[in-house]
């Protein structure tokens, strides 16, 4: 399974190297800077505008009780890590030899795993310029959302965490994993939902990530409008030259006319 993830991983990053060095290339930047991406840029935002404002309001809301935080760290487009935050705490699955790091790369046939808890806050500055840049709440590639409220104190949750973790069992990468513990754990302090608690708890996308899932136009696509686009302005430039020509045409033949015409004049007062 981890050579599958290792192949995985490589075949992401070598697309990733692949895209990038394409951006960067003349006809790359062209692309970016094309109407359609621009025209794609505008219309997920605009969709995703009154999702982040609805959100943004749940975040205001302290009436419910301490809120509860999801981070999840995404890295080479793959899950890495799930984590939850309250009362000014983080609490996530890790292994015992490095609980704390941020590394994300567990290996569970040679590691045993525990509940780690450790004091931890929110950059909202980093958080809040990323929502007016592009609407999304991902702050160093942690997305973090609010999920809910609970009413437990501080030491109840901790408690929690402790049951949870004493009821894990054995790690598994895909069957028992870090999500799962925070699921579990979730349920049981959580008292006040959020909108995006579906979405944490069974993946279930509501609008605001299914927006954010709205794929960008295939770079194919893209170069392929780009093509047609460029063919047309060559047809349309081979017609202007023909109009042309053909003016030019009518404007000697009228000229030739003329002269003829005058000529004919001439010869006809000799005559007489």
């Amino acid at each position: 399974m981890n050579r599958l993830l290792n192949w995985v991983d490589a075949e992401q990053k070598k697309k990733e190297k692949q895209m990038t060095e394409f951006l960067e290339t003349p006809r790359g930047k062209k692309v970016k800077d094309s109407p359609q991406m621009k025209r794609y840029q505008e219309k997920r935002l605009k969709k995703m505008q009154p999702e982040v404002e609805r959100r943004l309001n749940e975040e205001a809301d302290d009436t419910k009780g301490q809120q509860v935080w999801f981070s999840r760290y995404i890295s080479n487009g793959r899950l890495r890590h799930w984590v939850l935050m309250t009362h000014g705490y983080k609490y996530e699955l890790r292994r015992s030899a490095n609980a704390g790091e941020e590394s994300g790369d567990e290996d569970p046939a040679t590691t045993k795993f525990t509940p780690n808890v450790m004091p931890f806050t929110i950059d909202q500055e980093k958080r809040n310029a990323a929502l007016a840049e592009s609407s999304l709440p991902d702050v160093d590639g942690f997305y973090v959302c609010l999920i809910g409220w609970t009413t437990k104190t501080k030491d109840e949750v901790d408690r929690a965490c402790r049951s949870v973790g004493k009821d894990f069992g054995k790690y598994d990468l895909l069957w028992n994993n870090c999500q799962d513990f925070l699921r579990n754990f979730a349920e049981r302090i959580i008292v006040t939902k959020a909108l995006d608690y579906p979405w944490f708890l069974t993946n279930t996308k509501a609008r605001y990530q299914k927006t954010q899932s709205l794929q960008p136009p295939p770079l194919q696509y893209l170069l392929k409008l780009q093509l047609q686009s460029r063919a047309q302005i060559q047809l349309q430039t081979q017609l202007q030259t023909q109009l042309q020509i053909q003016m030019q045409i009518q404007i000697q033949n009228q000229i030739q006319l003329q002269i003829q015409n005058q000529m004919q004049l001439q010869m006809q007062l000799q005559n007489q």
